[in-house]
């Protein structure tokens, strides 16, 4: 004797009685179902016969995509990238920097050492390349601060000392105690000095003037270039 009952999905079953309260699957949605103790006889009318080919359950796979898969992949992604930006840096980071010259001095007031200086070189003409995407490599300003003694070392980047090869704006700035400007303005905001860096170590000296002197044209002493 056969028990005949349908699925849901209008997949008509039919099963031995000895499968009487076990479960089967259907060969149409993939659905479990419970064997009836008798055939659903007007179940079997009522329900239309549908198409015996098999459905795809797209949203269900999606679902499944997003749950399991679309995490990794994520992560995947990241680490792939987080990778090849690291070895970038490791292996082209220095490239990546412009030409520098080593660039040290001393910066007195008046005659005077002036400690506690800021100093910055700031590139004239900054474009040195192109990069990624066609943009423009521009160089960045240097900056360097004096000693007790007035010396200075122009640092470009962390880890990497120097200035731009090429024509500079020099600004010198330098505060008191009670952060009163100590250094005359066409020496710092409005400064008409300008040096030229070269290939190399070179040291750079200036002589700033004091708020309230006379303006005369500032002075950059400049002693001879030490070969690397």
């Amino acid at each position: 004797m056969s028990i005949r009952f349908s699925c849901s999905c209008g997949r008509k079953l039919k099963v031995s009685d000895e499968k009487i309260g076990m479960k089967v699957l259907c060969s149409s949605c993939g659905a479990t179902l419970k064997v009836p103790k008798k055939s659903q006889d007007e179940y079997w009318q009522d329900v239309p016969v549908k198409s015996d080919a098999a459905k795809v359950d797209y949203a269900g796979g999606i679902k499944e995509f997003l749950i399991h898969f679309l995490p990794g992949g994520l992560v995947v992604g990241l680490m792939c990238w987080f990778a090849y930006y690291l070895s970038n840096q490791i292996l082209t980071g220095k490239g990546n920097l412009p030409p520098l010259g080593q660039v040290t001095g001393k910066v007195s007031i008046a005659g005077q050492p002036l400690a506690n200086a800021t100093v910055r070189f700031a590139p004239k003409d900054p474009i040195y390349g192109e990069g990624q995407n066609c943009k423009h490599l521009a160089a960045s300003v240097s900056i360097g601060v004096t000693d007790d003694s007035g010396h200075y070392s122009l640092l470009y980047v962390k880890d990497a000392n120097g200035a731009y090869v090429g024509k500079h704006k020099v600004m010198i700035e330098a505060k008191d105690a009670s952060g009163r400007e100590l250094v005359r303005g066409d020496f710092n905001t409005a400064s008409t000095l300008e040096r030229e860096v070269k290939p190399g170590s070179q040291e750079l000296d200036f002589d700033v003037q004091p708020v309230g002197s006379s303006s005369a044209t500032p002075v950059a002493t400049p002693a001879p270039p030490v070969q690397p």
